[in-house]
C-alpha cells in the first residue's frame, strides 16, 4: 500500500505537552487533502504491575477533560532522553511508592494512528517492594489500590475502568500472563 506524500506542514500550537500541525497531502489516487490536522505528543508508558498475590495496582485519579474520575494503570509521558523503561520504573515509583524487581516488555501500540503520532509502550512488572511515599507531581492527585484480575474486569464493565487504551494495555498484559501460565 502507497504511503501518502506531504506536501506542507504548518504549526497551529506548539507548546510543552503537544504539537498541532495542520497538514496538506496527497493520497495514491492524486486527490489533496487539506486541512488534515495532526496531533503530535510524547509517547507514554502503561504498567501492568502484579503483587505476588496476583492483585494488579491501580491508579485512580480526576481526567479533566472527561470530567470523571477515571481507574487505570500507573504510567506516563516519557521524558526526553528518558528510555520507556526507565519512564515505566519512574512512573509506578512516583504515583505508588512500590518499585518492582522483574520488568518484562509487553510491546507497544499506537494511540490514534488517524490522528495522532505516538505510542504507549507497555511494560509487565512483578517483584513489587513498596519503597517510599508518592512523589507526585504538582498538578497529580492520585490515589492507588490493588484490584483482583476479575475485580478490574467487573470495572471494566461497569465504566469505572475505562480509558480505551488502558483497557488494552491491560489485556494484552493478561494474553502475556495466560500465554505464560500455559508454557
Amino acid at each position: 500500500m502507497k504511503h501518502w506524500e506531504t506536501i506542507s506542514s504548518t504549526i497551529l500550537i506548539n507548546d510543552a505537552w503537544l504539537t498541532l500541525t495542520a497538514d496538506t497531502f496527497l493520497i495514491p489516487n492524486g486527490q489533496t487533502i487539506t486541512p488534515y490536522y495532526v496531533l503530535h505528543e510524547a509517547d507514554w508508558v502503561h504498567v501492568f504491575a502484579q503483587a505476588d498475590d496476583g492483585r494488579i495496582l491501580t491508579v485512580k485519579q480526576f481526567r479533566y477533560a472527561a470530567k470523571t474520575v477515571c481507574i487505570e494503570l500507573p504510567g506516563g509521558v516519557i521524558d526526553n532522553g528518558e528510555t520507556p523503561l526507565c519512564t515505566a520504573q519512574r512512573e509506578l515509583l512516583e504515583e505508588t511508592g512500590y518499585t518492582a524487581t522483574h520488568w518484562q516488555p509487553l510491546g507497544k501500540m499506537y494511540a490514534n494512528p488517524a490522528r495522532q503520532t505516538n505510542t504507549i509502550h507497555i511494560f509487565f512488572a512483578t517483584g513489587l517492594k513498596l519503597k517510599a511515599r508518592q512523589q507526585l507531581d504538582a498538578s497529580e492527585d492520585i490515589e492507588f489500590n490493588f484490584l483482583s484480575l476479575p475485580q478490574i474486569q467487573q470495572k471494566i464493565e461497569t465504566n469505572e475502568f475505562s480509558q480505551a487504551l488502558h483497557i488494552a494495555s491491560f489485556y494484552r498484559a493478561l494474553q502475556s500472563l495466560t500465554l505464560n501460565t500455559n508454557k
